[in-house]
């Protein structure tokens, strides 16, 4: 199942992450920041950067998720 992790690098997500990850979902997760990209790889998700303030953004991540392999 594809799954979409608001705040996936916060203090629930980061460990929300992993846990869907390892009960085979196909994880996609927000994080602000570029360099937590990186944090969000090495859990096994597919990094979502998006600003949540920006409501056209945050529409486009949820509707259309990155495609596995492709990073933002």
């Amino acid at each position: 199942m594809k799954i979409f992790v608001a705040g996936a690098t916060g203090a629930v997500g980061r460990r929300l992450v992993p846990l869907l990850v390892e009960a085979g979902h196909e994880v996609f997760g927000t994080t602000r920041s570029e360099a937590k990209k990186k944090d969000l790889l090495g859990a096994g998700a597919q990094p979502v950067v998006v600003d949540v303030f920006d409501a056209g953004a945050l529409t486009r991540a949820v509707v259309s998720p990155p495609s596995a392999g492709r990073n933002h």
